[in-house]
């Protein structure tokens, strides 16, 4: 057998492996972690000043869990059943049915936390979760190019490794016109960018422009055969870096690299926890289910690095 010579250079690995591991067991705990009794009360009355109608009985901290729980495609009456277990461990104080479990479920705004007190790099990609169970309703409405899937596209963090801002369509949308809205959102919330990045599906003058402008350093993969001049001096400059250095120099010099580990990295990461399919019937639960997947996950591994 002849052996032959490895492809690139050799990879060391640098990781903590036994900090590491902890955090990878430590997550598991968020799936029982019930300390958020101690505070039911408190958190039940602030929920309820001001309500109109009836009060509700159980506290957001529950309902959250209820929805890791569904996240991991457990169903709502199987969660029901959970919950009722653990009334009768004496470790929660009362338990909700599925049917009230559901509504608070799919009123979660699953916001995902936007790290403080740095400046972002930011990588954008997209990908797909199939439905399952109305993926033929899908097909009759969007027609057969939809395929009974639902597109997920992200804003990552490839120094955290979690998801920054997230959009889900029922119908593929355009990568590039989605990241714009999202990091329009973000700078209206006045969050630090410092760098934004994609594959060459991202290649348009205006966003080059737009991001100079902004004060965002591109960091995007110009198409092979650009030419210069091209209506953006940020764009034709790396293009001629590009040309100079070749291309793997020139992802080397402005961390292009780093998009691997800030999207597909996640994107891995939340179908191999959580899975890639979706179960809900209706659009709206289509949505929020394709959400609640990667809020879910963000919540997660704060947890376990915590």
């Amino acid at each position: 057998m002849v052996k032959t010579k490895r492809w690139g250079n050799t990879f060391i690995d640098r990781r903590n492996w036994s900090r590491y591991n902890e955090q990878l067991v430590k997550r598991g705990e968020y799936f029982l972690d019930i300390e958020f009794i101690s505070h039911w009360d408190e958190e039940l009355y602030n929920l309820n000043v001001g309500k109109r109608g009836a009060p509700y009985r159980f506290p957001k901290s529950l309902i959250e869990l209820q929805a890791i729980w569904h996240a991991k495609s457990i169903p709502l009456r199987m969660i029901e059943g959970i919950t009722r277990k653990l009334v009768g461990f004496g470790k929660l104080p009362a338990y909700n049915d599925y049917s009230t479990a559901n509504r608070r479920i799919n009123k979660l705004g699953c916001q995902l936390v936007v790290p403080a007190g740095k400046n972002l790099t930011l990588f954008s990609d997209g990908t797909g979760l199939q439905v399952v169970e109305s993926g033929e309703y899908l097909r009759e409405k969007y027609g057969k190019k939809n395929r009974r899937w639902i597109q997920v596209i992200i804003l990552g963090d490839p120094d955290t490794k979690e998801p920054v801002s997230f959009e889900v369509n029922l119908i593929q949308s355009s990568e590039l016109g989605s990241a714009k809205r999202q990091l329009a959102e973000l700078l209206n919330k006045n969050t630090n960018i410092d760098y934004f990045g994609g594959d060459g599906s991202y290649d348009e003058i205006a966003l080059w422009n737009w991001l100079v402008y902004n004060g965002i350093e591109p960091i995007i993969k110009p198409d092979k055969n650009a030419i210069v001049p091209s209506g953006s001096r940020e764009r034709d400059k790396n293009v001629r870096e590009r040309n100079d250095l070749g291309y793997d120099l020139w992802a080397r010099e402005h961390g292009y690299g780093h998009r691997w580990t800030a999207t597909e990295g996640i994107f891995s990461a939340v179908k191999r926890i959580f899975g890639e399919k979706i179960h809900a019937r209706s659009e709206k639960g289509m949505i929020q289910e394709a959400k609640m997947k990667f809020w879910a996950y963000q919540k997660m591994k704060c947890y376990g690095e915590a």
